[in-house]
């Protein structure tokens, strides 16, 4: 079985992290497995048993006609890698890198298969119609929640599996248990509208009324003008040295793992990986009851807790009861860690493997 991972770029997100894991699951399970990357960002390490290969198209353009070019390239070189190697299959799990390939592909012999990574229902129009017309076209789609794939037809739904992520940062699997707990509480994620601090920061203002030792970690890209948005509003709430910006690091989850617990506030996810590796750490977890994948992984006082959606009382009331309960905290900790057995690199990479076997093996007409 020959596979092509179709790729924009390699830089630290959940999707590029499944490419990562999922394409050496492959390659070590004797498939030919090939990464092609439209762009020459790499964050993730690539296992040497997959091909890498890189087409060299920037990402950015300084001015329309740079712009016109780079789109040209991305089209041209993709789809000529892609006819001189002739795969079985081509993978894109982020919808958008098929519109490069997508006239092409449905005059072509391998299958196209791709995925629904975020929450549909929170998509522009555009967006949507775009998706519509590849998934009635395309050969299969992984779906991350079960919500995610109620959002289509049956005709779409039909060609589909939902597939949870797996815990894919090694890291995790390695971490040793927390004696003593730090009087921090960590987040995790990119500096977004979508991610809700602004709800998080009044929560936590709350909280360290009550106790005032302790602080904010929020692990995420803080470029940009939305980040400097956030920490203005972190400053206005008069959260400055309480609020501490640690930008993008590759061991995010070793640094939070001592935290007294972790927090998700989120509007709307797919399947966060971030909220599954603190699981898998064995933090205390808060979690948005947000649209999709939250409520799929935690049972709320079981192994996390669940709050609605722009909530500060709500959140601020979870995060006291971490602080003020440490054996209920734990307990929450320790029960979340079974998402290391259920959502294991192996038991997910071997259920993609099974579905993309049967579409590869299903005929265009069936």
């Amino acid at each position: 079985m020959h596979i092509t991972f179709l790729v924009s770029n390699l830089l630290s997100g959940g999707a590029e992290r499944t490419v990562s894991y999922l394409s050496s699951y492959l390659a070590n399970n004797g498939w030919n497995v090939t990464l092609l990357s439209i762009s020459d960002d790499i964050f993730y390490s690539i296992d040497p048993k997959v091909e890498l290969v890189t087409l060299s198209v920037p990402r950015g353009a300084k001015n329309r006609v740079q712009r016109y070019i780079h789109a040209f390239n991305r089209y041209y070189k993709t789809n000529k890698y892609l006819k001189e190697n002739e795969p079985d299959v081509v993978f894109c799990m982020l919808p958008e890198t098929s519109k490069y390939i997508f006239k092409r592909y449905q005059r072509s012999k391998y299958k196209l298969i791709t995925s629904e990574r975020n929450n549909p229902m929170f998509e522009r129009s555009d967006i949507q119609e775009f998706k519509q017309k590849l998934f009635r076209a395309c050969d299969g789609i992984v779906f991350q929640t079960e919500r995610a794939k109620s959002f289509y037809s049956n005709e779409i739904g039909s060609k589909g599996r939902v597939i949870h992520n797996a815990v894919g940062n090694e890291m995790v699997y390695d971490l040793p248990e927390v004696s003593e707990r730090k009087k921090k509480i960590s987040a995790v994620g990119r500096l977004a509208e979508q991610k809700d601090y602004i709800t998080l920061f009044k929560a936590f203002a709350s909280v360290i009324k009550h106790y005032p030792d302790y602080v904010l970690e929020i692990f995420g890209n803080d470029n940009g003008e939305y980040a400097e948005y956030l920490k203005n509003e972190a400053r206005n709430l008069g959260l400055d040295g309480k609020i501490i910006f640690k930008g993008v690091c590759r061991d995010a989850i070793v640094q939070a793992s001592d935290s007294t617990c972790y927090v998700m506030s989120s509007k709307f996810e797919g399947m966060p990986n971030a909220l599954m590796e603190a699981m898998a750490a064995g933090l205390p977890c808060i979690s948005t009851d947000c649209p999709n994948g939250p409520a799929e992984l935690i049972e709320n006082e079981v192994n996390g807790l669940l709050v609605p959606v722009g909530d500060v009382a709500a959140l601020e009331g979870a995060m006291l009861r971490y602080i003020e309960d440490p054996a209920f905290a734990e307990n929450c900790g320790k029960n979340a860690r079974a998402i290391l057995r259920t959502h294991s690199i192996d038991v997910k990479a071997k259920e993609y493997a099974e579905f993309i076997e049967k579409v590869v093996n299903t005929k265009k007409d069936d």
